[in-house]
């Protein structure tokens, strides 16, 4: 086989590092995939602006700004796309797919919005789209979940999906909130924007890709509960840590005789979990199915060289040719909200530091039968309009049901600031 000859659409954190880990490996690369791979053209907004390209780069390396181009070049054999966004990648691997090209794309949110759309359209063409780096970085979890685990259905799937938010939540522990985002971002862990990561919505979109495979039919996004980490405080943690838990931002998915269970939530997990331990910017995937028990897959999960090398792994199949298996589509399922499901629950509201609050707060709760096993209230005013937080465990109860006992709250209670109200998982 001759030269596999690809466009990298993107240089930015994860196209700069593909570009690094190519020139560094380039002689490995060749053996693994059969035969040469070089880069032909690279895609970038700003062609004039000076660029870290590797001298040791395979191939011309030639640098433009016209992505429609590099789609057409009859010379380049795939399209590797790492800008980003919806609508314009949604377009350029549409676009490649049909003029015969195989595209490799680490970008969740345009496939698990247009995925059924573009997985068919490859399909149709006999293309290839891989997106191996979409997901949990460097842990290969599309292979495992298509190719590598034993036949039976998978019953639970609990991950930590965004290492960015795994990483911020670790800080949390010493730093505000706030802090804790900037050391994020000074890591390289973290966009300048970083709110589709504490918003839950990056791990959503990882998520509903996981849940197409695992139930043969795309998952709207728009039916998932989301909930993100933003407004939790170094409070929280310490509660965890009296309660000997472990608070992560998870995707959960949990099968039962009616539908589907699916969610992005930040969850405290007992520190004897599998999923408790893990740090920094690690994703970690618990599976759990009857035919093999329990299995974790744990990994970098954010960051440009964990993606890259997903992303040239899936370049080297591409390259040798192996064909990808397409979850398949069928009828949506009944996708039901993890919130009905009973739990424990941990509460902190800010409230006014005067005689009858609790009372007031207990009323609320007992409105919808909401019994409380423990509270704590620390010794700290939060401003200098008299407030403090108080700190509660439920007894079980379904998350819905919280939220209603939570609305009732006296509106002077409510005002202070939005109640934080984080699942137990046991």
């Amino acid at each position: 086989m001759g030269t596999y000859k690809i466009a990298l659409l993107g240089l930015g954190t994860v196209g700069g590092a593909v570009a690094k880990l190519l020139a560094s490996t380039r002689d490995e690369c060749a053996i693994r995939a059969g035969r040469p791979i070089e880069v032909s053209r690279i895609i970038v907004q700003d062609p004039s602006r000076p660029r870290d390209i590797p001298s040791e780069l395979p191939g011309k390396n030639e640098i433009g700004n016209d992505p429609i181009a590099a789609i057409k070049d009859p010379q380049i054999d795939a399209i590797v796309e790492l800008v980003g966004g919806t609508d314009l990648p949604r377009q350029w691997i549409r676009l490649a797919l049909e003029n015969g090209k195989d595209v490799v794309t680490a970008n969740k949110a345009v496939l698990a919005i247009h995925g059924e759309e573009l997985f068919q359209i490859a399909s149709e063409r006999g293309r290839n789209l891989y997106y191996e780096a979409s997901v949990a970085a460097a842990i290969p979890i599309l292979q495992v979940l298509q190719q590598g685990i034993p036949a039976g259905p998978v019953d639970r799937l609990t991950g930590i999906l965004n290492g960015t938010c795994n990483f911020i939540l670790g800080r949390l522990e010493e730093l505000s909130f706030e802090e804790s985002v900037v050391e994020a971002q000074r890591a390289g862990l973290a966009e300048a924007d970083p709110t589709l990561d504490i918003n839950g919505m990056d791990s959503a979109h990882k998520l509903a890709l996981l849940a197409r495979i695992l139930l043969g039919c795309a998952v709207p996004i728009e039916q998932l509960r989301v909930e993100g980490i933003s407004g939790l405080t170094p409070y929280d943690i310490e509660f965890g840590w009296m309660h000997d838990l472990q608070l992560k931002l998870l995707g959960i998915l949990r099968r039962n005789g009616e539908g589907t269970s699916i969610g992005v939530m930040p969850c405290f997990l007992p520190s004897s979990h599998p999923l408790s331990s893990v740090r920094n910017e690690d994703n970690a995937v618990l599976l759990e199915a009857e035919p093999f028990g329990s299995l974790v897959l744990q990994g970098k999960g954010a960051g440009g060289m964990p993606t890259a090398g997903s992303v040239i792994a899936d370049i080297l199949r591409a390259a040798r040719g192996d064909a990808i298996a397409y979850p398949i589509s069928g009828p949506v399922k009944k996708i039901m909200d993890p919130g009905e499901v009973p739990t424990r629950h941990y509460l902190r509201l800010e409230v006014p530091d005067r005689p009858g609050v609790l009372a007031r707060v207990a009323g609320a709760l007992a409105s919808e039968e909401v019994g409380i096993a423990a509270l704590d209230q620390p010794e700290i005013l939060l401003s200098m309009t008299q407030e403090v937080p108080i700190r509660i465990l439920t007894h079980p109860v379904a998350t819905t049901r919280l939220d209603r006992a939570l609305s009732h709250l006296d509106e002077d209670l409510r005002t202070i600031a939005e109640p934080v109200r984080i699942r137990i998982e046991e």
